[in-house]
């Protein structure tokens, strides 16, 4: 009765447009469960020749203005958006060399904990950090990989199945990337979209942990993937303002991942190993396993964290407390003069008070991480931690890591690179140098062309639907 009262007689126009209306809903209703909608950022992940950190493809809204893939003698550029530095790597890459041509730095005055809060002079820094890379290597660049971080940032792991459509039951490069996808249509907040699908293994038939099925026979296929998600606002944000300064994003990679690619070994992964990305604003982390990305987090404190407790205990402006942090990181033994506000006399401070207030907030970092990371209940990785990022500078922050992480820790810095990359081998550079290496080792063009099966049953209900009215 009440269908009846909805929906007149199967021949009036009334009736096909009641149709149209609750075909449409369902339709939306499945593209927005699943994040596969205009606004998901599409990623599909391969292993790479030479390289165990996976490459991401370019996300949705960037896919009209990707590169293609590199070839020899490429113009690569990587932007790195910290809370206090934006550094700027312009790398040429022939065949599987890279030679550093360009960098570039500038304070990062409008972002806060990895978020934009002032675009115009986020973009400024952008611009300056740029210029100076483009003057030191005298050519011109107009696109970049791009570097995002933040509190937004979230995780979540996903398993999908597929049935193997191989001649014979083998398994092709196809099913590996179906299977994949399947596992990727998981529901995600409104607010988020999805930035990475990093594969872990796969399973076919009763045969688990595999790392590579292609070639291999069976009938059911089965993925498990670590999702990476951020905010939808923050990403737009982000992307906006290194456009304002004569950029166009081509890719947006993580700051861990991307310090990864520059500072682990094939040892490192394969025995599995944790990163810990000291940052200005944030610290992120990442757990590998056999190669694979198994857990992130980001902890929404920073060195600018660690300062701020500097100028509050010995009660001087946060420059001058900066600048006590790094004479103590040059030096932990000499003795140390202060500014004191309001034109207070200089005051000389013992180096053990300023590590003693720099260790307290170091301990609830690195307590944080340890719990994001949920390693009361996990294992740590066998090879322990490595830290690096700009927080690296004080040289004590790994004592502390390994005291509260209870497993070995280490600072690692990106490898040497011919050109002016010597300079380069410093822990605040590992996210830049791994968005370059990142870009080097190019994008899949496969997942160029991949249409979901949503998206395909979305396209035919349009058509459908077209023709019906």
């Amino acid at each position: 009765m009440i269908w009846r009262c909805v929906c007149p007689g199967p021949t009036t126009t009334a009736y096909k447009l009641c149709w149209a209306f609750w075909i449409g809903s369902i339709t939306m209703c499945l593209m927005r469960s699943t994040s596969i909608c205009d606004t998901t950022a599409r990623l599909s992940w391969e292993r790479r020749e030479g390289s165990r950190i996976p490459v991401p493809d370019v996300p949705h809204h960037l896919k009209n203005r990707s590169s293609p893939m590199v070839e020899s003698n490429t113009l690569l550029a990587g932007v790195d958006i910290g809370s206090t530095m934006v550094r700027v790597v312009l790398g040429e890459a022939g065949g599987s060399q890279l030679d550093v041509i360009g960098v570039g730095s500038a304070p990062s005055l409008g972002v806060r904990h990895g978020v934009v809060v002032d675009a115009d002079r986020l973009s400024s820094a952008v611009r300056q950090a740029l210029g100076q890379a483009k003057m030191a290597s005298g050519e011109q660049v107009d696109r970049a990989t791009v570097s995002i971080s933040g509190e937004h940032v979230n995780a979540l792991q996903s398993q999908g199945a597929v049935a193997v459509e191989g001649r014979e039951g083998t398994i092709s490069s196809g099913d590996r990337q179906r299977a994949v996808d399947a596992a990727r249509t998981v529901a995600i907040p409104f607010e988020h979209e999805i930035l990475h699908v990093l594969p872990q293994d796969f399973d076919v038939d009763d045969q688990h942990r595999i790392q590579n099925p292609v070639g291999m026979s069976g009938v059911r296929l089965s993925s498990r993937v670590h999702i990476v998600t951020g905010g939808v606002t923050a990403v737009r944000n982000l992307v906006a303002c290194v456009e304002r300064a004569g950029l166009q994003v081509t890719d947006l990679v993580f700051s861990p991942l991307a310090a990864a690619r520059a500072c682990l070994t094939e040892d490192d992964l394969d025995m599995g190993v944790g990163l810990i990305d000291l940052g200005g604003g944030t610290t992120d982390a990442v757990c590998f396993q056999e190669g694979a990305v198994v857990r992130t987090h980001v902890v929404p404190i920073g060195g600018q964290q660690v300062t701020g407790d500097l100028a509050v205990c010995l009660r001087t402006s946060w420059n001058h407390a900066e600048t006590l942090k790094r004479q103590f990181a040059l030096s932990a033994e000499d003795a140390l003069q202060v500014a004191g506000l309001a034109d207070r006399t200089p005051e000389r401070v013992d180096p053990a008070d300023v590590w003693e207030i720099c260790e307290a907030r170091f301990e609830e970092l690195f307590s944080l991480v340890a719990q994001g990371l949920d390693l009361q209940e996990r294992t740590s990785p066998r090879a322990g931690f490595v830290l690096t990022g700009g927080g690296c500078q004080l040289r004590q922050a790994a004592d502390v890591a390994e005291r509260v992480l209870q497993t070995s820790v280490r600072i690692v810095t990106p490898e040497p690179r011919p050109g002016i990359g010597d300079g380069l081998a410093e822990p605040e550079w590992a996210t830049a140098m791994g968005l370059v290496l990142s870009a080097r080792d190019g994008r899949t063009t496969s997942s160029n062309e991949l249409v979901t099966r949503f998206d395909a049953t979305a396209g035919r209900m349009r058509s459908w639907l077209e023709g019906f009215l």
